[in-house]
């Protein structure tokens, strides 16, 4: 870097930062700390480059969740850009791998928020919250009696970080865990089982539920198709906290109208947000929620922790951690 300073831009919307003050402040203060190179300020990289932040000259390190194709142009300076999350598809990736630029990913920040929703979904399809709730609100007294995850069978597509946290708590449940790898040799942690992506059909046939947290990639797209939903057993559940693109929305529209599956919980559509006229609002048995599965504070409080730790590592010039693969896609 020319002068041997590090200009960190924080490139999102303050309002995304929802945690008290002081703790914002304190994360900022570690950062500075960690060499008096260091500079953290508020930064906007969506202008055009004639009214561009004059921050944007100097930054060395972006943290954002989206950037313009030529973010190059508007810092020029630009050397590593942090992503907000664990998908980069709001990045402008081509133009920054081909520059030399490093890309991060935000992959876990958020991990356990997700999962304890991702399973909530499955809890809630299981004990027939919907339902009793409707008896509740009609001032009904009836039979209505939920089932038992122990006993059952979870498949996970995906098991990262998030796919991770969700086996181990379907196991504290009693539950045998599957899972879709694209290394299924390699061991896993709290999975009983994996499969290679080629035989994703073959896991489905064995599972009363699917959880999906896969990135999004050309490979995972358009993954839960008509077939893999033909394979799922008759009155199995499907929940989707990762990528819209993973589901093909008319497949499982019709799967749910024919009470192939018991029940669905989409937490992501290919489209966001989701129009009003789309008919996924009353396809029955779904559960729809606007991209929200994570707890936003917990995400920013783990996303500094990272940005502290790669930060740490770019100014010794160790390897960054969750570093983009390009060639895979995450």
């Amino acid at each position: 870097m020319h002068d041997g300073s590090i200009t960190v831009g924080l490139a999102y919307p303050p309002a995304w930062d929802q945690r008290p003050p002081e703790h914002i402040a304190k994360d900022l203060t570690a950062l500075h700390q960690l060499s008096p190179a260091v500079r953290v300020l508020p930064c906007r990289l969506d202008l055009p480059g004639a009214a561009a932040d004059k921050v944007a000259l100097s930054i060395t390190v972006a943290v954002a969740l989206s950037l313009p194709p030529d973010v190059t142009c508007i810092a020029p300076r630009l050397r590593w850009v942090q992503c907000l999350g664990a998908g980069v598809g709001k990045l402008p990736v081509t133009q920054l791998t081909e520059q030399g630029i490093e890309i991060t990913t935000g992959s876990g920040v958020n991990a356990t928020g997700v999962a304890e929703f991702a399973l909530t979904r499955l809890l809630a399809h299981v004990k027939r919250l919907d339902d009793l709730g409707r008896q509740q609100r009609q001032r009904q007294w009836a039979p209505c009696h939920g089932a038992q995850l122990a006993g059952t069978t979870l498949g996970i597509l995906g098991p990262g970080t998030i796919g991770t946290l969700i086996a181990e708590r379907a196991r504290a449940f009693g539950m045998r865990v599957l899972g879709v790898a694209r290394h299924p040799g390699r061991p896993r942690p709290h999975i009983d089982a994996l499969y290679p992506p080629e035989d994703l059909h073959i896991m489905l046939t064995r599972c009363d539920a699917v959880i999906a947290a896969l990135p999004e990639t050309p490979a995972t797209t358009d993954w839960m198709d008509e077939q893999a939903f033909a394979a799922m057993p008759p009155g199995a559940f499907f929940c989707n906290i990762g990528r819209g693109s993973l589901v093909v929305e008319d497949a499982l529209i019709a799967a749910l109208r024919s009470g192939h599956l018991a029940g669905a919980a989409l937490d992501v559509t290919r489209e966001e947000p989701l129009p009003a006229d789309s008919p996924l609002w009353t396809t029955p048995r779904l559960a729809l929620s606007p991209h929200a599965a994570a707890d936003p504070t917990a995400h920013f409080t783990g996303l500094f922790a990272l940005l502290k730790e790669n930060l740490s590592r770019h100014i010794r010039g160790r390897p960054l951690i969750h570093r983009y693969d390009h060639a895979r896609g995450y």
